[in-house]
């Protein structure tokens, strides 16, 4: 997979959907609206 992908928001769901996309060869990027995870 040679896909870009955004997620917006670092919750449980976006941090694993970011995780999984990324072992999968994507490249992710999490955005997160706080200053911490």
């Amino acid at each position: 997979m040679s896909a870009r992908v955004v997620v917006i928001g670092a919750g449980i769901g976006g941090l694993v959907s970011a995780a999984l996309l990324a072992a999968r060869g994507a490249k992710v990027t999490v955005l997160e609206k706080e200053s911490w995870i």
